[in-house]
């Protein structure tokens, strides 16, 4: 049985016993996670009793224990294990609602007598990512499902922007320490995933809706036990688990945009009428007539001089056929535009099944949402030449835009312990976004027009169609084997498939010219565009790996615990890209109207002459021609092997190291579909060291050290033997096949004071030294082409401030209020590539050998202050996000680097616990109007390069959890 079958037979398990589990309902129950105080590791086996009573537990593979059957009342509990002090927690007070209790156990060898606390129910998930943090072995940070909600996200993309060090970049990729999306590492639940974007390493983090998040963690330092491809961090997303209780909630929102729901002509791609649900019914499909690859589209002059000549009309009415075979839609439309919403559901529970405890989370979402901008601009500008003052403005266009957004996503996850010892789980996650954008573009170009001429126009038209798909799925393993040295196995085998599809991306530009005082000329063929374009691009990519890991812990005399922990991994991922691009030959005159010239009436044959001969001569309008390269195609493999063994070492009752090295082996081959190219490929086996220290100062303060070596490879679509071009920015992107991967040189340093529960002070430092960095390197001056090369080394330096705590420290009366902030300073240099580095002498001779790196910030500032009030159920904040400016192009021809100016986001939530278990929840976002810009900064000016208004979002949503 497959995977996918394994999920359905689960489900109809599921199913049968879901109302038998809230048999006890009418009764209490208390539960809760027991670890070790000094190392956060969870014990597996400790006794729970109820005093005076026969009723207790024994905590699982996961440190956690439930005892059920509870009459209300108040209790005692006494906690037992071999080796730990007992431990008794009174003031137990047990009702209709579970009670959670997470506790900690101390050695005996540290001499304490029994331990007895008052009970106290958990609330806070922030203050348990917390103290795992603070037992962590490596520098980490940590946001959580809870934490996600408060802030007002909708998504992975929105929590990713409040964790220390990381910045969100085009609302999808997230850069860590300032480092860019391919020195990142992404997981789901432990399993890397593959990218469904086809010139990115990176995950898109808006494919994972808020709902179905537990938390995200985010490593900065390279243990051996964790994949060696990282550097700036590796951010694992936990989706929702093992539920220790009944749970279910249903939510509906809605939110209005200011730029796009009041009153503004919106601009809408007219597609499918099955866009609402994130996929296209085959609307967009390429005509049944031109699937064949092979198929040779006759040209006008071979069709005509057949029917002339030879009497042979088949080429002509094929041609006419498949010039047809299109719809006419090239243009945007204008609408209402439609009510933002998103549903969410979700349900949890345990039951027993053959007497053993099933464990199963289900969710499902929603979200439709649309934005526009009216009145950007775009500004395309070079160098005007030695002495000027300013640049000279290539194209100047007025920017209208209007999107649509439709996503949905599912998780399944169950867990079934079917021996005291030994549990078995299986997660399953898929989303699917569908996004319609359309385009409109209005003004001057200078370039082609003269720099004097302001009554020409160019008129560009973009509709772009893009749909995104992620399937995982993961069968996973955790045993502990008292009789075999206390060893505890995990393992797990992952299948992820992703998808992003590209049907029918189109273009169409014109110009306006008047020649005196004449009426405007309209010409839709010039040499700086291409001819209207109908583009489809399609990636597939499938990842497996299975891994294991084997820890088995000893404790030294004096009561110390350590632990040796070796394993292996091995990942294949494959990739089939393609690409079909045709173009429209206009040989029609065009009125200004987009739907008429792209008819029927205008397309192929447009009138036909009968001749002397009794052949036929044919007069043709407009015309398809396949512009497909098979060399713009693409399959990749890619083959990981990896082993390792650490040891976690107590040195004193304070200090620890972590140490160790990994061994992985990195195959790559890359083969454009076209056997004349040459072959992409990568074949190195490297050694990963790692040493991390951390020396406990008091109780709640740590001090970190670490030293590792990590590596980032080159993406398939990096060193695939093709080039493929994005019209929309003029840019020839060019494989390169001999890139190497990148080494890095990490040094941490971290103070860390955990002050309170849920509270924390801490100061890093970091070093990275990078040796052949990938860079996107311009290859041919001015004529946009650009290829991905290694260049010989770069450094990066940081620091990151953290600080999270309540106010009540000041006066009690602030006790329901706290303030969270973390800023980041980021210094990073690179050499710059020979080519570009000639490109910037040939224009300034004085331009300097170095820069910073792509994507990276100056510096990176969040700060929240909130308000939560338990008893009343309110909970309000405000949210304050910034960047320095970072580097998103380097130009060409010598014009200066164009860089995403910064701006500052302020969002406010509140929400509010109604009757009957509903919440009202209330969220205003961008309150300080801020705007996105992209400019060039020349002699202390700033040139446009892109620049719009987002607007201002109030949404207002509904929950209801029982």
């Amino acid at each position: 049985m497959n995977l996918k079958g394994l999920l359905s037979a689960l489900l109809l398990v599921v199913l049968v016993p879901l109302t038998a589990s809230t048999a006890l309902a009418q009764k209490g129950s208390v539960f809760g996670v027991i670890v070790d105080n000094e190392s956060g590791e969870t014990l597996i086996g400790a006794n729970v009793r109820v005093d005076g009573t026969m009723q207790g537990a024994t905590t699982d593979l996961d440190g956690r224990f439930e005892i059920a059957n509870l009459d209300p009342g108040t209790y005692a509990l006494v906690i037992s294990y071999i080796g730990y002090n007992t431990m008794t927690v009174t003031d137990v007070v047990i009702g209709d609602e579970p009670v959670r209790l997470d506790l900690t156990m101390t050695s005996e060898a540290i001499g304490l007598d029994e331990v007895i606390v008052e009970a106290r129910a958990i609330r806070n998930s922030e203050a348990v990512l917390l103290r795992d943090r603070q037992k962590a072995i490596a520098v980490s940070d940590a946001i959580s499902a809870e934490a996600i909600s408060r802030s007002g996200g909708s998504d992975a993309a929105d929590a990713m922007e409040k964790v220390t060090g990381a910045s969100v970049v085009g609302g999808k990729y997230v850069y860590v320490r300032g480092l860019g999306e391919r020195y990142s590492n992404t997981q789901l639940n432990g399993a890397e995933l593959p990218s469904s974007d086809p010139d990115k390493k990176a995950i898109q983090f808006d494919l994972f809706p808020a709902n179905l998040l537990d938390n995200i963690v985010t490593l900065k330092t390279f243990t051996p036990d964790k994949p060696g491809n990282f550097s700036g961090g590796l951010v694992d997303i936990g989706t929702k688990s093992f539920p220790e209780e009944f749970s279910f909630q249903f939510s509906t929102s809605t939110s209005f945009n200011s730029e796009t729901n009041f009153g503004a002509d919106y601009l809408f791609y007219n597609g499918s009428d099955t866009d609402w649900l994130g996929y296209d019914d085959g609307a967009r499909d390429i005509p049944s007539q031109l699937l064949d690859a092979d198929l040779q589209i006759p040209t006008e002059s071979s069709a005509g001089i057949d029917a002339r000549i030879r009497g042979n009309n088949e080429p002509a009415l094929m041609l006419d056929e498949l010039s047809k075979s299109f719809n006419n839609i090239m243009a945007p439309g204008v609408k209402t535009a439609p009510v933002n919403q998103g549903y969410s559901l979700s349900l949890g529970n345990k039951s027993m099944l053959f007497g053993k405890p099933l464990g199963y989370v289900l969710s499902a979402t929603y979200d439709r949402k649309t934005s526009q901008y009216e009145g950007g601009q775009t500004g395309r500008y070079s160098f005007a030449g030695s002495g000027a003052n300013e640049l000279a403005p290539d194209m100047l266009l007025d920017d209208n835009e209007g999107s649509t957004e439709s996503s949905l996503g599912g998780l399944a996850n169950f867990t079934y312990q079917f021996a005291k010892n030994h549990e078995v789980g299986f997660n399953t996650l898929y989303t699917r976004t569908g996004e319609s954008s359309a385009r409109f573009q209005e003004g001057l170009w200078q370039k082609e027009f003269g720099a004097n001429d302001t009554t020409s126009k160019f008129i560009n038209r973009t509709l772009e169609y893009s749909e995104r798909e992620l399937l995982s799925l993961q069968l996973r393993g955790k045993h502990y084997l008292p009789g075999f040295l206390g060893s505890t196995v995990e393992w797990s085998a992952t299948s992820a498939d992703t998808r992003q599809d590209q049907p029918d991306l189109r273009f169409f530009a014109h110009t306006s010219r008047v020649i005196g005082s004449g009426d405007p000329i309209l010409t839709t063929k010039a040499s700086g565009f291409r001819d209207p374009s109908r583009l489809f691009r399609q990636l597939d990519e499938t990842s497996q790996s299975a891994k294991m890991d084997i820890s088995v812990p000893f404790k030294f005399a004096n009561g110390q615990s350590g632990k040796v922990k070796v394993g292996g991994l091995i990942q294949r991922a494959e990739r089939d890209f393609g690409e079909r691009s045709f173009s429209i030959t206009p040989n029609q005159p065009f009125d200004g109207d987009e739907a008429s010239y792209f008819s029927p009436e205008n397309m192929g044959i447009v009138g036909v002459d009968t001749l002397s001969s009794g052949n036929l001569r044919y007069t043709f309008g407009n015309l398809l021609v396949d512009r497909s390269k098979l060399r713009n195609s693409y399959r990749g493999e890619r083959d990981i092997a990896a082993a390792y063994g650490m040891i976690e070492l107590p040195i004193s009752a304070r200090l620890k190291f972590i140490g160790g090295a990994r061994i992985e082996s990195t195959v790559i081959d890359v083969v454009s579909l076209d056997s004349t190219q040459g072959i992409g490929d990568l074949d190195e086996i490297d050694l990963l060291p790692s040493a991390n220290v951390v020396y406990q100062l008091t109780d709640n303060m740590n001090l970190r050290a670490a030293a590792t070596r990590t590596l980032a490879r080159p993406t398939f679509r990096e060193i695939a033997p093709f080039e493929s071009f994005e019209f929309i920015n003029g840019n020839f992107f060019i494989g390169n096949p001999d890139l190497d991967r990148t080494l890095i040189t990490n040094y941490d340093l971290r103070w860390e004071w955990f002050t309170r529960p849920g509270e924390i002070v801490a100061v890093s430092l970091f070093y990275k030294k990078l040796l052949d960095p990938i860079e996107r390197t311009i290859i041919g001056g001015t004529n946009g082409q650009i290829q991905f090369q290694n260049v010989d080394e770069a450094t990066v330096t940081g620091l990151e401030i953290e600080a999270r705590t309540r106010l009540d420290f000041i006066t009690p009366v602030l006790k329901n209020i706290a303030f969270g902030t973390n800023i980041s300073f980021v210094n990073s240099t690179i050499d710059i590539p020979e080519t570009e580095l000639a490109t910037r002498r040939g224009v300034n001779p004085d331009a300097p050998s170095t820069r910073e790196l792509q994507g990276q910030s100056p510096f990176i500032v969040n700060a929240d202050l909130s308000y939560e009030n338990y008893d009343a159920g309110t909970v309000a904040g405000f949210y304050y996000n910034v960047f320095g400016r970072r580097l998103v192009n380097v130009s060409l021809g010598g014009t200066p680097d164009v860089f995403e100016r910064p701006s500052p986001q302020l969002d406010f939530t509140f929400s509010q616990r109604l009757p009957m278990n509903w919440r009202i929840k209330l969220a205003v976002k961008n309150i300080l109007g801020s705007e996105y810009k992209e400019t060039y900064r020349f002699n202390g000016q700033d040139f446009i390069y892109q620049l719009y208004d987002p607007g201002r979002t109030v949404s207002l949503g509904f929950s209801f959890s029982p």
